[in-house]
């Protein structure tokens, strides 16, 4: 009993509670065994030991114990406290996050906007300061809350009902689409995209909606981060791409960039996020345009593709545009020049609003299959078309009254609308129309554009509206133009000698009403105001004072 250690003591360590426990006992009774061994024969420190195991040690552990306890109490309570406050939170505060550009997103009012996490913060921390009871845990608490809205993916919201119908408001009727399906059927394909589903699907789009569907993607990137959203919608048809794989969407390619580029601007983040839930929502596109769409017409058109191969297509094309004739003893032609032949077949997709799917020279391979052709003629034989005799008119009518004028001359114009008048006053005044014609000349704008583009495509046509460069031996616009210009001279000599004006300035609406009277009194055709000016312009540039007047110098010249 005399051996003394200066050994420190230390705790032993156990995983199982009930053996730290009788450990802990004899490592503690241990302990004092050896302190009672130290201060062996020291009357002193015995009694000072003896003091402080009777009336310190069991004063100071009871205390301990209470702070413990009291602490143990405070942290359930301000737990308990934390979690209210964050449940409370987040249900008041719509934030979320995208992880691929580390940004946060507040969705209140039905409307999804991006916000900075400092704002989030600040209303963190002013919303804690408030409550009063988490101040002691107010950079704790929001370190939990962001990192909880950070689990929170933007892509995992709901939207709210009046979020989902003001997008498709802004889509349709007067939008991009003439129906609520096919919207959101855009919109479901449009999520696929973003979330990487079916990314072997193509779409096909018409040319002209393609700026729009350019500004869609910018905002898309501007407010997600998100790349090449569209990268599948396709404008042209490759042989690469399989039939099974091809889809449709129709869109109104009415609606201007501007306007669009400006509703994007309002809806473009709701619209991303609406489109992600209904990817969600249908699982993908295939599942909604498949189990989901009721109308068979939009079905059957999407899955256009899907549902025909080339030879059938062309076997619609065939059935619908072409019959097969018996040309004997009929006393007029029976043939179909591939000029003529590819046009129908041109504007027979372009009428059912499809792609064009078989390139020229295969489609003249495949049309020489199914009908007679005659290589020195390059025409097909013993075949008609109710489509072609309006064609042929209005080419000979083209051929016999329009002239090409040369780029050094004054621009003259012909809008669309009054080639098609003058057509309807050749075709009605003349014995050169093909066979089937109904010699009203009735033909449409649209029409004659496609005609134009197909047979002569080296014409400039502006704007869908006007032909440039070109002259009619049926109306010389130029020449009339100058006849009535001559006539104001002496008009307006005229009519200042007897009203002693003094005017320096001559208005173009002024000598424009005057040229709109004589032609009304003649029952004339009539220049618009665009080529009159222009005309002014061209050959009176001399007289021209501030843009819109005429020296009355011209009046001498």
């Amino acid at each position: 009993m005399n051996q003394t250690t200066d050994e420190t003591p230390t705790m032993i360590k156990h995983s199982d509670p009930s053996i730290i426990n009788d450990e802990t006992k004899a490592y503690a009774i241990n302990n004092v065994y050896q302190l009672f061994e130290k201060y062996y024969g020291d009357e002193y420190m015995i009694q000072r030991l003896q003091y402080h195991l009777i009336n310190i040690l069991p004063t100071t552990l009871d205390t301990e114990d209470k702070t413990h306890q009291e602490k143990i109490k405070r942290n359930d309570f301000l737990t308990s406290e934390q979690q209210i406050f964050i449940q409370v939170f987040l249900s008041k505060n719509r934030y979320y996050y995208l992880p691929n550009n580390n940004c946060f997103y507040e969705y209140t009012n039905n409307t999804f906007a991006s916000v900075k996490e400092d704002h989030i913060q600040h209303k963190l921390l002013t919303n804690i300061s408030k409550d009063g009871v988490l101040i002691q845990w107010k950079y704790k608490t929001k370190v939990n809350i962001i990192k909880q809205i950070k689990d929170r993916h933007l892509f995992k919201c709901v939207p709210e009902p009046e979020t989902i119908q003001n997008v498709l408001n802004h889509l349709y009727p007067a939008g991009l689409f003439k129906t609520k399906t096919e919207a959101k059927y855009f919109l479901t394909v449009l999520g696929d995209n973003i979330l990487k589903k079916n990314t072997d699907l193509i779409f096909f789009i018409k040319p002209s909606v393609k700026k729009i569907l350019t500004e869609l993607e910018n905002i898309i990137y501007i407010t997600s981060g998100f790349t090449n959203p569209t990268f599948n919608f396709m404008t042209k048809y490759h042989e690469s791409y399989s039939f099974d794989k091809c889809r449709i969407i129709n869109m109104n390619d009415t609606i201007q960039v501007d306007i669009w580029k400006n509703i994007l601007k309002n809806i473009g983040l709701d619209l991303l996020c609406v489109a992600v839930h209904y990817s969600n929502r249908y699982d993908d596109s295939e599942s909604y345009i498949h189990n989901k769409v009721d109308d068979e017409e939009i079905k059957k058109y999407t899955l256009y593709f899907k549902n025909n191969n080339q030879q059938v297509i062309l076997d619609n094309f065939c059935n619908t545009c072409i019959q097969k004739v018996d040309a004997t003893g009929m006393g007029f032609a029976s043939s179909i020049n591939w000029k003529n032949m590819h046009y129908l077949w041109k504007n027979y997709i372009s009428g059912c609003s499809l792609p064009n799917m078989i390139y020229s020279n295969h489609l003249k391979t495949l049309l020489k299959e199914k009908y007679q052709y005659d290589e020195a003629g390059d025409s097909y034989l013993n075949v008609i078309s109710k489509y072609t005799p309006y064609v042929s008119d209005f080419i000979h009518f083209w051929d016999t009254s329009i002239q090409v004028l040369p780029l050094d001359k004054f621009e003259n114009d012909f809008e669309i609308d009054e080639l098609c008048s003058l057509f309807k006053k050749w075709i009605q005044t003349c014995d050169s129309g093909s066979y089937l014609s109904s010699k009203t000349g009735n033909i449409s704008e649209n029409d004659v554009v496609k005609i134009i583009h197909h047979f002569y495509p080296s014409i400039e046509i502006v704007d869908h509206k006007y032909v440039l460069n070109i002259s009619c031996n049926l109306w010389d616009k130029t020449g009339e133009v100058d006849n009535y210009l001559k006539m104001f001279k002496k008009h307006y000599a005229e009519v200042s000698l007897k009203k002693g004006t003094n005017e320096s300035l001559i208005s173009f609406d002024e000598v424009y009403d005057f040229y709109c009277e004589k032609v009304k009194e003649n029952d004339s055709r009539c220049v618009n105001k665009r080529f009159f000016e222009k005309y002014l312009f061209y050959n009176f540039t001399s007289y021209i004072k501030y843009e819109k007047f005429i020296s009355l110098d011209w009046l001498c010249s």
